[in-house]
């Protein structure tokens, strides 16, 4: 059991896209069309004007969910 309310927090790991598609072995084009879907809509927030980050540990959970 946590001693405080801080250790019961983790801080979620955020990725560029490059990153998650270099991790997955995919081409940027494909992570973008896979990132486009509606399921995974939560799992991406605006950087600036035109960047997005991911996070990583949630996007897991949806591809084992979406592609079995």
């Amino acid at each position: 059991m946590p001693m405080t309310k801080l250790q019961e927090r983790a801080r979620k790991k955020y990725i560029t896209v490059k990153d998650f598609a270099e991790q997955y072995s995919l081409s940027k084009a494909q992570a973008y069309k896979i990132l486009d879907r509606p399921e995974f809509e939560e799992v991406k927030i605006k950087i600036g004007t035109a960047g997005i980050r991911i996070d990583l540990d949630r996007t897991f959970e949806l591809m084992q969910q979406v592609f079995r």
